[in-house]
């Protein structure tokens, strides 16, 4: 998939990036006291979700547009960003 514009692309890409840090907190929450085998199946699943975000969400926007491409610190920032907008009610619509 080719998206269309850059802020398609950077609506596309910051849900993926979102998307990911909230399984992430999901999981370590998850895990904090189940079995070791039940959170192995937990993190495999996960771990496949999170796989097809990165590559069915987040690569397509990068792909379309190479400088959205995120450093470490850019990827923290949009997850901070996002949750606090979901929290705050002030998602883009």
């Amino acid at each position: 998939m080719t998206l269309p514009n850059l802020k398609c692309a950077t609506a596309v890409r910051d849900g993926g990036i979102d998307a990911m840090a909230a399984l992430d907190t999901a999981l370590r929450e998850a895990i904090s006291d189940i079995s070791l085998e039940d959170a192995t199946e937990l993190k495999r699943k996960f771990g496949q979700a999170m796989g097809e975000i990165v590559e069915q969400v987040i690569n397509p926007a990068l792909k379309s547009f190479p400088e959205l491409t995120p450093d470490e610190s850019t990827w923290r920032e949009v997850a901070k960003a996002r949750a606090s907008a979901r929290a705050n009610g002030t998602c883009h619509r």
